[in-house]
């Protein structure tokens, strides 16, 4: 080593006597604050999964259909025309499918895994952590829906021209609502299901709307207070479908279309979907709340 060489000079400050006993504060993060790390971890799980991209798709056959010409086809058979608002004929189908699919599982895979074990013990109520998964799969479905509205609108505008329906804000808006009440009414069930609750919702709600209408249409008078249970959310898809001028064709199918439809406000099915999803978001919190470790 040279004269010129020298050795770092590392300044240490020499441990005082009340460093090892300092308190230290930890501070827990808000409920606010747990919601969103446990939706922000759902959602990350959601983007790793097929079924995600799976209802991407589904919004994506919007224009493959239309601009191959196999819409303007399909619809043709069921005596219907294409148009803007016939893009989304399907709605009424899916509107119980997507939402019982994403929703359906989301706890009862957590107590079937055990993953949730893992969970409970740590500083974060089950509420929080509740809520967190239903707000995660709720925006899931929500965002493949508009996804969907603006296809249509897109692809409507582009192909049937620039006309659009006038109440297309209505039927999005009573869409929403009720993909609300059947992701709650998913996440809600779930925990009471080792395999989860899709099945059964998909099962229940697809032809509720159909068998009921017959069963009031027969047995009921027309005049009927039990005629107000159409608006509850099993019919808010075909309702959507009304709001922006869009009927099923046929003799049969048109027929059983124009029973199921209701004639109510906007706000009526609003009510009906909000009060129908905050009692089975309450009816899965109690279950979740009251699961033994």
């Amino acid at each position: 080593m040279t004269s010129d060489d020298t050795a770092p000079v590392v300044d240490v400050k020499p441990a005082g006597p009340d460093d090892a006993s300092a308190d230290r504060i930890y501070n827990l993060p808000s409920q606010a604050g747990q919601i969103i790390t446990v939706f922000t971890t759902q959602m990350r799980l959601y983007s790793k999964g097929k079924l995600t991209w799976i209802l991407i798709f589904f919004a994506l056959l919007i224009p493959i259909l239309a601009y191959s010409g196999m819409a303007e086809t399909i619809l043709t058979s069921f005596e219907m025309y294409a148009s803007t608002s016939y893009l989304l004929i399907l709605l009424p189908l899916l509107l119980i499918v997507i939402p019982a699919t994403v929703g359906g599982k989301i706890m009862s895979s957590e107590f079937r895994n055990r993953t949730v074990y893992l969970v409970f013990p740590l500083p974060i109520s089950r509420t929080t952590f509740y809520i967190g998964k239903f707000l995660a799969a709720l925006v899931l479905c929500v965002g493949i829906f508009a996804l969907a509205y603006g296809f249509a609108i897109l692809v409507g505008s582009d192909l049937y021209g620039p006309s659009y329906p006038n109440d297309v804000l209505s039927s999005f808006i009573v869409c929403i609502a009720a993909v609300f009440a059947f992701v709650a009414m998913a996440c809600g069930l779930s925990p009471y299901f080792k395999r989860g609750s899709g099945g059964l919702i998909i099962s229940l709600m697809l032809f509720l709307p159909m068998i009921l209408t017959m069963l009031l249409a027969v047995y009921v008078d027309a005049d009927s207070a039990l005629w107000n249970l159409k608006v509850l959310p099993p019919f808010s898809g075909y309702q959507a479908l009304q709001m922006i001028d869009a009927g099923i064709g046929g003799m049969f199918f048109g027929m059983i279309f124009e029973m199921i439809v209701g004639t109510y406000e906007m706000y009526a099915y609003l009510v009906a979907s909000v009060l129908w999803g905050a009692a089975f978001l309450a009816l899965g919190l109690m279950r979740v709340k009251g699961k033994e470790l």
